[in-house]
């Protein structure tokens, strides 16, 4: 990724991060950042979070990202009627910013499992190893099998089997973490 990306990425991971944290709205990292915190870094040039949010929070929350610069991008609404309720996906400029609300009870776990990482000189919530390996699987496209499996062998022993096991049973994934286990040696 070119350095001049890099700095409109980062400031903008700060402000919504602080955002997040001022609005005292629970959160984790979730997507392309959290796979590099675990797995292969990859080039990305979007943000993506997951939060709980009740009431109004979400009006409040579009509020203050609306401050920060960032919009919601419309025609994506539009496009994505069926996922528009539990992801909501801002702009800032070219930079997209996705929201996940959870929609299932393995989303929820995501982020009472956070993990606490630090970047740089500051701390982030990241979903943990084995939330990235099942949400790629979840998504189940080609460049996921390949961020989960960059997760899974970079892991390894240190990943809960059970938990992972425990859940891609409970979402029908179980063949996609098999495979995922064969291509790893696992």
């Amino acid at each position: 990724m070119p350095k001049a990306a890099v700095a409109p990425l980062e400031r903008a991971l700060w402000d919504v991060v602080t955002c997040l944290r001022k609005q005292k709205i629970p959160y984790c990292m979730i997507g392309a950042l959290a796979v590099g915190a675990w797995g292969q870094p990859r080039a990305t040039y979007d943000l993506d979070f997951m939060v709980l949010l009740e009431g109004t929070h979400r009006l409040s929350l579009i509020s203050a990202l609306s401050d920060l610069g960032f919009v919601i991008d419309m025609h994506w609404a539009e496009n994505n009627p069926i996922i528009r309720d539990w992801h909501l996906r801002f702009r800032k400029g070219r930079l997209p910013l996705d929201v996940l609300l959870p929609r299932d009870a393995h989303d929820e776990s995501v982020i009472a499992r956070r993990r606490k990482r630090k970047l740089g000189n500051r701390w982030i919530w990241i979903m943990s190893p084995e939330d990235v390996i099942l949400h790629k699987l979840k998504v189940g496209r080609p460049r996921d099998f390949e961020d989960a499996l960059s997760v899974m062998v970079r892991q390894g022993q240190r990943l809960d089997w059970s938990y992972l096991d425990l859940w891609a049973g409970r979402l029908g994934i179980m063949e996609e973490l098999s495979y995922l286990m064969e291509k790893n040696g696992s």
